[in-house]
């Protein structure tokens, strides 16, 4: 990866989480959210 034509990167940069730690922070709230929407439409702790 070049930036601006500088030297290439080389080695591990964080920019290389941002796509799968969006993922998994999607799985977590979303399930967290499916869980709490469950619990509303049950009625009760169920969880």
């Amino acid at each position: 990866m070049r930036i601006f034509g500088g030297e290439p990167r080389r080695g591990f940069h964080f920019e290389m989480l941002t796509i799968p730690w969006a993922f998994l922070n999607g799985l977590f709230l979303g399930g967290w959210i499916l869980r709490k929407g469950r619990k509303f439409w049950e009625e009760g702790p169920r969880d």
